[in-house]
Parts: structure tokens; C-alpha cells; sequence
């Protein structure tokens, strides 16, 4: 036998005494036994990074939110999140064009296209010339879209304490703070990265 494999099974009879105690005699059978319970129990995985615990926190936080908000525009005639704050950010901003609307809310052209076309559809909101851009059209709340937004307002501002839940006063700005943090970080991507670009950052390039 070599010399690391005696020191091996040393420490394997060490730690087979601090399990049984050392008055108990040792018994081969029970020796064996008890390495091969060692051998059969599963490797501990180490944990996960804390990138991606965040990540995966981010999407249960998301979730959660629309979790309430269906149940809250359930018997509105708000669609969803999504559709009131188009609605909220044209209440605050004014008439905006299309496009800066839909970045505003975080939403790629697809379906914040189809957030719009929902929303004129209901006359919740109306097309105008954009005046500084003849290409371009902005949208403005109609008084219908207005009358929806304030009432949706009175339910959704409660629905973010139920979000933030037993967090404390302190506890909410300082995750505020970071909040956003990230966001003025992500919003440039956002707006600004190609296709490629996007590619190479998520694959850990950039």
C-alpha cells in the first residue's frame, strides 16, 4: 500500500470515529459499510453564481407583478400592465411618436405595435402628424384614454405595495437606487445595440 492511500483510509477511519463515537469498537463490517453510505451519497453541487440567482430573481419579481396584474385588469377595460403604462407614460409626457413611446416602455417594435394598435382600436388614444417629422406619426390619450388611465391609477398604485411587500422604507430606496442603476446601464443596449453586437455581449464578448 502507498503511502497517500494509508493516510486515505486514516482519514476515512478519523472520520468514521467522529460519526459512531470513539468507544464504540471498530468492526470491519460496519467500517465497510459506513464507506460505502460515503461513496453513495450525492456530490454537493457548488452554488450558483450570483449573476444568475439576480437573473432568475428578476423573473420571478416579473412574474409575480403580472401575476396580480391579471387579476387586477381582469374587469377593466385596460389589456394588461403594458397597456396602461403606454397610457400612464402619455398621461405624464404628452403626445409622443410611436417609436419613442415603445422604447420608453421597454418593448422591441413588434409588439409594442401591437400594444398601440390595441389601444387605438379601443379609443384609448389617437394618431396625429408628428410636426417635426412628416414621416412619423405621435399619439396623444383621447378623453376616453384618459378617463381609463385615472381609474386604472387608483388600483395600480396599490398593487405596488403588494409588489415591494414587507420590505422596509429604507429597504425600498435602496433597491430603487440600484434599480435604477441598472436601468440607465441596460437602456443605451437597449436602444443602441446591433444584432451582432447583442451576440457577442450575451455570449460574454463585450
Amino acid at each position: 500500500m502507498k503511502i497517500e492511500e494509508a493516510k486515505t483510509v486514516l482519514d476515512w477511519l478519523a472520520e468514521y470515529r467522529g460519526a459512531v463515537g470513539e468507544e464504540r469498537a471498530l468492526e470491519p463490517a460496519a467500517f465497510a459499510e459506513w464507506l460505502q453510505m460515503q461513496a453513495e451519497e450525492p456530490s454537493v453541487s457548488p452554488a450558483p453564481p450570483p449573476d444568475g440567482l439576480i437573473s432568475m430573481h428578476f423573473g420571478f419579481m416579473a412574474n409575480y407583478a403580472a401575476f396580480y396584474a391579471r387579476r387586477l385588469f381582469r374587469h377593466s377595460d385596460i389589456y394588461s400592465m403594458t397597456d396602461w403604462a403606454f397610457l400612464a407614460t402619455l398621461q405624464q409626457v404628452g403626445a409622443m411618436k410611436k417609436s419613442a413611446l415603445i422604447q420608453h416602455n421597454i418593448l422591441e417594435k413588434s409588439s409594442g405595435t401591437e400594444v398601440l394598435k390595441r389601444l387605438l382600436k379601443q379609443g384609448f388614444i389617437e394618431e396625429q402628424p408628428d410636426p417635426g417629422d412628416r414621416r412619423a406619426k405621435q399619439v396623444r390619450l383621447t378623453e376616453a384614454g384618459k378617463s381609463a388611465v385615472n381609474e386604472a391609477n387608483a388600483k395600480v398604485f396599490p398593487m405596488g405595495k403588494v409588489v415591494t411587500g414587507n420590505l422596509t422604507s429604507a429597504e425600498k430606496q435602496t433597491l430603487l437606487g440600484l434599480l435604477q442603476k441598472l436601468h440607465r446601464f441596460h437602456g443605451p443596449i437597449f436602444k443602441e445595440y446591433s444584432e451582432e453586437e447583442l451576440a457577442d455581449l450575451l455570449a460574454g464578448d463585450g
